[in-house]
């Protein structure tokens, strides 16, 4: 700690005797040399002060040194919405939590789960995938989140047919990998179209094994209804732009960085 303290007074000119005329000249230099001496003691009395004050309140005259804080690793957690009793119901009945959801990935038991209503033509979807998602890893990794998705194919007329192709590489085992490679591949500033061709290119690469099969399952009656049932879904419940998540007890609509999802996470974990 410090001490501000007053700079010392300046010290007045002592009353000189009046030297009569004719003096000496030996006479006036002893008088001049006197005060001279007088003004160095003075200030010699008034540092040494100083320095014993000093002393006996531990002081020092460098400057504190300070920690600073960390610096922050996350953006604060953005305002949470205001939530009516249904919305907030909404919210905790989505999870599935299935271990056996091939379009999921993280512990099925984590304590924040972060479900994603996206579209493959979606360029807002793009951004988050390329920018966003790669960020959460670690939180996957270290049992905080899971991740589950949710199609809400309507951008774009390839829109369900991408999604159908996501659903038929989930059947592999190998969604997400067709998701990164997918969302690789795409513009962040357009809206991306696709055609079988494309999908089952997408899928060789994302390592799918069977391309027969993912081809049948891509185009089956069961996975056409799948993908229009989740759009209808998502709209029942209020759902209708993308990307849209909802984490634990909120949600955030439209593209979010990581910093911001992050904290929004860690605010809901420790919840």
């Amino acid at each position: 700690m410090t001490f501000s303290q007053e700079p010392a007074a300046a010290p007045t000119e002592p009353i000189r005797p009046a030297v009569p005329d004719g003096a000496p000249p030996a006479r006036k230099n002893n008088q001049a040399m006197v005060i001279v001496l007088l003004i160095i003691i003075a200030l010699l009395l008034a540092t040494i002060a100083g320095i014993l004050v000093k002393r006996s309140t531990g002081g020092s005259s460098a400057a504190p040194t300070t920690t600073a804080p960390p610096a922050a690793t996350t953006a604060p957690a953005p305002p949470a919405p205001s939530l009516s009793p249904e919305q907030l119901q909404i919210l905790r009945d989505e999870p599935k939590r299935d271990p056996n959801d091939g379009q999921a990935k993280g512990a099925a038991d984590a304590p924040v789960v972060l479900t994603i209503f996206s579209d493959f033509g979606c360029p807002y979807c793009t951004k988050f995938a390329q920018e966003t998602e790669p960020g959460l890893n670690d939180l996957i990794e270290n049992g905080t989140l899971r991740i589950e998705w949710r199609d809400l194919a309507q951008i774009t007329p390839s829109s369900p047919l991408a999604a159908q192709a996501g659903i038929a590489a989930a059947n592999q085992g190998r969604f997400w990998e067709f998701h990164d490679a997918v969302y690789a591949a795409a513009d962040p500033t357009d809206h991306p179209e696709y055609t079988q061709d494309s999908l089952v290119a997408f899928a060789q690469s994302a390592g799918v094994p069977d391309i027969e099969k993912f081809k049948a399952d891509m185009s089956a009656d069961a996975t056409v209804q799948a993908v229009a049932q989740a759009k209808e879904h998502a709209q029942k419940i209020g759902v209708t732009g993308t990307p849209f998540l909802m984490i634990n007890d909120t949600y955030i609509s439209g593209f979010a960085p990581a910093d911001t999802v992050r904290a929004t996470i860690a605010e809901q974990a420790a919840k």
